[in-house]
């Protein structure tokens, strides 16, 4: 229970600080009065019905499903008419009162308004307008005519979440396979032909910081995991988005959206979260933000933001017996630069690293039940990655328009080991040479250069338009060598035969690739050339009409180039060459119409297109093995309807919405027959997705009480037959990977005012429905629910406002496999699995202040 103390020992100084203080207010306010004090006035006091101070933004929420509470206004404090004796004979005199004001300044607490903290005004128990920025321009979520989930980066905050895995499946809909840092696989609605965090075809769920990218379009690299604190927001936007974001978002998108500088003002925020899992190790992540006016009187502020990060690790060696080997440590910087000359001028820039550090990236179980124990590697598999991100936007304000410009680059750089003994030889028995195992490792690199130009209006007629233009430049560099510690020692470089090889003009790195089990390369550039426009039109106040469109051209070069043992057996001696390019040109349309029966009630139809990237296959194309030289891009249309209500004073949102999706020539796996069979691409049948979402969010008539319900109903499935790569036949209906037919989130949050402090409880139910780790169903995944809860004690009143978040998830310790392989060795053909499982019951303690 070493986490009880830590929560105690962080706890009490703070508790018993304010304690004092107030009791120094009560003895120089009533001497005789507050000599009677006891716990039974706490409990008195925490019972009453306090007033309201400023209401805290807490919300997650989806047009058509509010996915997550949206924090009511705290319990009142108003004292009845006929007030208690007690509470008459602890009424301070005036001259009691500036005694108590004069200490409260010696200690730091903010002088209460007129009646103190107990006295402000009373705020209503409406929901919250949420604005996003999902449109490429400020609207309230509720506006916008599609799927979007927002959460606020103090509600991730409070609830001590450190990774979008911790979240993201609070969302309807969509579901998501967590590996080591850097490595997450998302799928929504259904809508995916992998479910590995390790998987080498792209994500089709784009992920971006504000408007940039960070997808790649060719071969899988890390994905960014940004930590929530002194982030503005993280958006959820479902369904395909390639009319504003191209071919990066085929079937959604996740957006960070980061905080920007406050101008003449200085901050100063810090925060310490302990994080301990179930049968884990323990780690502590710090970070600090600091506001900075450089030049007040020329607007031009800095925020700069680190954390550092350290991740417990879960997994043991089921070998060796060392416990918790998965543990990782890293840091993020963020700087941002706002410089805004005029009223017509901003530019702002961006600068964003982070790195991560994995002394032995294991991610997988021997089973799917746990324990979390792996006994299948036999040498080490380090991971390092980090990426960084540089983005220049510029805005100019016309009379009714401005004209944005956003310059960014972003670079990858990835390089991890993995441990292919059990994928060749089975599973090694004990005592397995480690000499003989087959080690791999992987270099995944790559720079991406993108602009945006558009014009937008700004005002707030019933024609509203937005044109642009987008150009995107992708350089991706993919190394993957095999061979064992054994061969490498004799023949690798700075080996004697190596360096002989040499003297006698053979490159040493002929031989290392040659005589190596496997050495692939793959160079590859990927180009996107876009003009896009969204067009508005409001008619009768009531019908909201809009039609937009992208035109794009692509163009990918790429291929593999493959040697090595297992190459040159399975390709008559030859090595690999399948060098090549794939253009394409297309349109993304969307539609949409929004009907506002009233201000509490409107119903929306939309229709909208999105694609990815299509590429050239890693194994050359023959007469005899059906391998496509290329695959071309596959392609998603959603159709969607949305009804809106607003009940009670706008207290209580009940939504609804239906979607169909059809996704045409999926990008799917295949692998060539043989005794060693070779994994490429290919467009292979057809899919389509269809299901219901549904939200509730209310604030009840009890101050400080929120509820909300978030469910939903996904049934995706193959409409074509297809042999799978295992040679497996794949008929009609079966389902995709990673849907989840059933899927909810229950939460309930109560926030009260009790002294100087906001006293909030919330808990949570989250359910994930059973589903496929692929479309041969070889694993099935998820089908568990874990149930959380936590209390936050926060202060306003006290100048460095200090907040403190428990935080306890998976109360139950349920344990299922989320992600997961069966197969064969290629050598032996004996069994293989391997099982990613979902984290253990975790306990987060966080302790933070902003000044």
């Amino acid at each position: 229970m070493a986490y009880c103390c830590i929560a105690t020992a962080i706890a009490n100084p703070v508790l018993a600080f304010a304690q004092q203080e107030q009791t120094a207010s009560n003895e120089a306010a009533a001497p005789a009065a507050s000599s009677k004090a006891s716990d039974t006035d706490f409990l008195t006091e925490l019972l009453a019905t306090p007033e309201q101070p400023a209401q805290e933004s807490n919300t997650s929420a989806t047009p058509a499903t509010e996915t997550a509470t949206t924090s009511p206004a705290p319990a009142s404090e108003e004292k009845p008419a006929e007030a208690s004796v007690e509470a008459q004979a602890s009424e301070p005199s005036a001259a009691a009162t500036a005694d108590v004001t004069e200490s409260l300044d010696l200690i730091g607490v903010k002088k209460p308004a007129e009646n103190s903290v107990a006295a402000a005004p009373i705020r209503g128990r409406q929901i919250d307008e949420i604005v996003v920025t999902a449109t490429k321009r400020e609207e309230n979520l509720r506006d916008i005519p599609a799927s979007i989930s927002a959460f606020t980066g103090e509600k991730l905050e409070n609830e001590g979440k450190l990774s979008l895995n911790d979240f993201i499946q609070q969302s309807p809909g969509v579901t998501a396979a967590q590996g080591n840092a850097g490595f997450t696989r998302i799928t929504m609605r259904g809508i995916s032909t992998d479910t590995s965090p390790a998987a080498a075809t792209p994500s089709p769920v784009g992920i971006f910081i504000g408007d940039v990218s960070f997808s790649d379009p060719y071969t899988a690299n890390i994905v960014p995991d940004l930590s929530a604190f002194d982030l503005s927001g993280v958006e959820i936007l479902k369904g395909p988005q390639g009319t504003l974001f191209g071919g990066s978002a085929l079937s959604g998108a996740v957006r960070y959206q980061l905080q920007e500088p406050v101008q003449g003002e200085w901050q100063f925020r810090a925060f310490s979260q302990y994080n301990h899992p179930d049968d884990g190790g323990q780690a502590f992540t710090t970070g600090g933000a600091v506001n900075i006016p450089l030049l007040t009187d020329h607007n031009l502020a800095l925020r700069f933001v680190y954390v550092d990060r350290h991740y417990p690790g879960v997994y043991d060696n089921g070998r060796t017996g060392e416990k918790d080997i998965d543990h990782a440590s890293g840091n993020q910087i963020r700087g941002i630069l706002l410089w805004e000359p005029s009223e017509n001028w901003k530019f702002k820039y961006t600068h964003l690293f982070q790195k991560s550090n994995t002394p032995q990236a294991t991610f997988t179980a021997d089973t799917p039940n746990g324990p979390r124990s792996n006994s299948s590697k036999i040498l080490d598999t380090p991971s390092d990655n980090h990426f960084s991100m540089d983005n220049l936007e510029m805005n100019y304000n016309f009379e009714s328009m401005r004209l944005v410009s956003q310059t960014a680059r972003v670079v990858k750089d990835a390089l991890f080991y993995g441990d292919y003994t059990a994928a060749l030889f089975g599973n090694p028995p004990q005592g397995y040479p480690a000499a003989l195992a087959a080690s791999s490792e992987v270099i995944d690199k790559s720079k991406a250069f993108s602009q945006e130009i558009r014009l937008q209006s700004t005002d707030d007629d019933a024609f509203k338009w937005l044109v642009g233009a987008y150009y995107f430049d992708y350089d991706g560099y993919f190394n993957l060598h095999i061979d064992t510690p054994a061969t490498t020692g004799l023949l690798g470089p700075g080996s004697l035969i190596n360096t002989i090889a040499g003297l006698l003009g053979v490159p040493g790195q002929f031989i290392n690739e040659n005589t190596s089990l496997l050495n692939g390369e793959s160079i590859s550039s990927s180009k996107e050339i876009a003009i896009f426009t969204d067009l508005n039109y409001n008619l009768w106040d009531r019908l909201d009409l809009s039609v937009g469109a992208r035109f794009y051209s692509t163009k990918v070069t790429g291929g593999y180039v493959g040697t090595g043992i297992l190459i040159l057996a399975e390709n008559n001696l030859s090595p690999t060459n399948t060098i090549g390019d794939l253009k394409e040109r297309g349109i993304n349309p969307k539609f949409s119409a929004t009907y506002h029966f009233s201000d509490e009630i409107s119903l929306y139809g939309m229709a909208a297109k999105g694609f990815r990237f299509g590429g050239v296959s890693s194994v050359p194309s023959t007469a005899s093995n059906g391998v496509p030289p290329t695959f071309k891009s596959d392609t998603l249309w959603n159709y969607e309807l949305g009804l809106r209500t607003s009940w009670l004073e706008d207290t209580l949102h009940a939504d609804i919405t239906g979607f169909y999706l059809f996704y045409k020539n999926p990008i799917i796996t295949q692998a060539t027959t043989g005794v060693i069979p070779l994994s490429y691409s290919d467009n292979v049948s057809s899919a389509i997705s269809r299901g219901l979402e549904l939200s509730l969010l209310w604030n009840p008539p009890v101050d400080g009480l929120s509820m909300s319900f978030n469910g939903g109903m996904t049934d995706a499935h193959i409409t074509a037959p297809f042999e799978a790569a295992n040679g497996d036949q794949v008929q009609p209906g079966q389902e995709m990977p990673g849907a989840a037919r059933f899927q909810y989130n229950s939460s309930v949050q109560y926030l009260r005012p009790v002294s100087f402090f906001l006293v909030g409880a919330n808990a949570g139910y989250t359910y994930v429905g059973k589903g496929y780790n692929n479309l041969t169903h070889d694993v099935e995944i998820n089908g568990f629910g874990t149930l959380s809860a936590g209390l936050t004690f926060a202060s306003d009143a006290l100048s460095f406002k200090p907040k403190i978040a428990i935080n306890l998830s998976n109360i139950l310790n349920v344990t299922a496999a989320t992600a997961g392989a069966i197969g064969k060795s290629i050598v032996t053909q004996s069994k293989t699995e391997q099982y990613a499982l979902n984290p253990p019951r975790t306990i987060t303690v966080r302790v933070s202040f902003d000044l």
